[in-house]
């Protein structure tokens, strides 16, 4: 029998997960999540399975313009989560051959390892993406004593949802400077330049899969200790509400991601909330079909919040 890695496995229940984009200098974690981007890169290229939600790519840009902001704060009124709501569909995309490029050094990065990549093709502003492919886990209890407890990853979840796996993703340290990448480049006319970067041994971000019959819930947990504020976009075929779970403000967003006759191909459903004392952001999110909006906030209104 083949072996086959679970974080290969975990890829299906996190490629529709958005892009972040994160500022160090700042420590501002600014993740623009590029939906339609995403989406072309599912529909022209099924197999690339884009787990940017695992691997953390960064230094992308977007076109939406927002029409209408939903916020989540803490409990000192300031904004932790912020997503802006358009009803425009995006100008420019990041061509495929970028994302072809990237998603090759992506499959050979090994767990845990951390790169830096300049990708000359189609990449006019010169950006450096840089990611780390997260450890997977296969353990629960590995998975907690790696991210050094203080989280809410339940053995269960209601409705008979049992842990399968998990991954973990630490902070990179970014000790490179662009113009590297550009001199060598061009000394060498490489069409890609990678650099290995070193991590923090904090974790900055832990996902768990769950999984019932056919269905899956995950659970993400982002470390906010060095984190101001995220902002996400969601497009005019999603739909953003403010809702209320214990008493406490969170946010569901429906994702929908179109095929080329543009019928809906398939869905993400997620619940987005902020634990003030331990600085975590929680993102309980399904791309099951079969499990409704009332499933999930039944399995995000019973953790221990």
């Amino acid at each position: 029998m083949k072996h086959t890695e679970p974080f290969d496995e975990f890829e299906k229940s996190l490629k529709h997960m958005p892009v972040p984009q994160i500022d160090i200098k700042d420590q501002v974690l600014n993740r623009l999540r590029e939906q339609n981007m995403q989406k072309e890169a599912v529909r022209v290229k099924k197999k690339m399975s884009l787990i940017v939600a695992a691997c953390l790519v960064f230094g992308v840009t977007s076109a939406y313009a927002a029409v209408k902001v939903y916020e989540l704060k803490n409990e000192q009124g300031e904004v932790i989560s912020r997503v802006e709501h358009t009803m425009e569909k995006p100008d420019v995309e990041k061509p495929m051959t970028y994302m072809e490029l990237l998603e090759e050094v992506r499959n050979s990065v090994t767990p845990g390892g951390a790169v830096a990549v300049y990708i000359v093709p189609d990449n006019p502003d010169k950006r450096i993406s840089f990611f780390q492919k997260p450890k997977s886990f296969e353990d629960r209890s590995a998975l907690l004593e790696a991210v050094g407890g203080g989280v809410t990853l339940p053995e269960e979840l209601a409705g008979g949802y049992q842990f399968k796996e998990g991954v973990l993703g630490n902070e990179i340290i970014r000790d490179y400077k662009d113009e590297d990448f550009y001199k060598e480049a061009e000394e060498t006319k490489k069409d890609v330049v990678v650099k290995e970067l070193k991590v923090k041994p904090d974790y900055q971000y832990a996902v768990a899969r769950y999984a019932k019959d056919e269905s899956e819930v995950s659970i993400r947990i982002e470390n906010f200790e060095k984190v101001l504020y995220t902002t996400a976009e969601a497009g005019p075929d999603d739909t953003v509400e403010n809702i209320k779970v214990k008493n406490r403000d969170a946010l569901y967003i429906l994702r929908k991601f179109m095929d080329q006759d543009g019928k809906v191909a398939s869905i993400q459903q997620s619940v987005e909330l902020y634990k003030d004392d331990e600085k975590q952001l929680y993102t309980v999110f399904t791309s099951s079909p079969n499990v409704t909006k009332e499933e999930l906030m039944a399995i995000v209104d019973k953790m221990e919040w």
